[in-house]
């Protein structure tokens, strides 16, 4: 299901994270230290300074050896990934977006962090749950990857959608080509409350300078297929995206390697 250079690039990247980057908002690799939190994670055996308060005297028992209950810490990254299904998502720039999400859900997932996922157009599909184990990822991607498109992107919505899941702190991903974006934040400005990454993915019909006469004739890629007129949207919705997201904003091309394309996405603050 994914690409085998982002296979690769997965086990780089999970050897790296082995350097245990702390969670105080400052850098996106976070650490999965074991400890007591408000969310169960798992049952595992029982370590040496494991507090005996959380044994779990039901598997122990089954088992006869000590097992311990394990829960999600603070310090655990909650993360949020945002994927573009509508109309303008063509097939090359939907199948980027689908192996970007199930990317960065995998990586987040083997540094034991919990992800909860929202597909939106005009219409909102999401994981229902915090997903946090490999088998439930795939079985995500395999169900999302039958659904239909929508129809038009409906930025607001999804915002809307996972802010009710969780109002508090996250680090989340847009995956998108941001196609009247512009518009969408300046009648509904997002809050800035997650730490928000955005993932712009281009549309090369959009980028090719030709004369001004030939502009009429030249497709562009919009929620409904059609000729373009005389006013492009595509400047001024990446203008925007670049004021939302800032320096945490990276572009990808669908027609080159991903891999290499995403790195800038784990780059993490010297600070931390």
């Amino acid at each position: 299901m994914l690409e085998p250079e982002l296979k690769r690039l997965l086990q780089v990247l999970k050897w790296e994270s082995k350097k245990k980057f702390v969670s105080n908002r400052r850098g996106l690799l976070f650490t999965s230290d074991r400890g007591r939190g408000l969310d169960f994670k798992e049952v595992r055996n029982y370590q040496y300074g494991d507090d005996i308060r959380y044994i779990d005297w039901n598997v122990t028992s089954r088992t006869g050896e000590l097992h311990t209950k394990e829960f999600y810490e603070e310090k655990d990254a909650t993360i949020i990934i945002f994927i573009d299904s509508s109309n303008s998502m063509d097939s090359n720039k939907a199948l980027t977006a689908f192996q970007l999400a199930l990317f960065l859900s995998l990586f987040h997932i083997k540094i034991g962090n919990r992800i909860f996922l929202v597909s939106f157009s005009d219409k909102i599909i999401s994981s229902q749950k915090w997903l946090k184990t490999e088998l439930e990822v795939l079985s995500f991607f395999e169900s999302f990857s039958k659904q239909p498109k929508g129809n038009q992107t409906n930025y607001t919505n999804a915002y809307q959608y996972a802010f009710k899941v969780h109002p508090k702190y996250a680090v989340t991903y847009w995956i998108s080509d941001f196609i009247d974006f512009s518009e969408s934040v300046k009648k509904t400005p997002l809050p800035k409350i997650w730490d928000q990454h955005g993932i712009f993915i281009k549309d090369q019909v959009d980028e090719i300078k030709l004369p001004v006469w030939m502009k009429l004739f030249q497709p562009i890629s919009q929620e409904s297929i059609q000729l373009r007129n005389s006013i492009s949207t595509y400047e001024i919705d990446l203008t925007a995206a670049k004021s939302f997201f800032g320096n945490k904003l990276i572009k990808i091309d669908p027609n080159q390697k991903l891999h290499n394309q995403i790195l800038p996405l784990f780059k993490v603050n010297s600070n931390v």
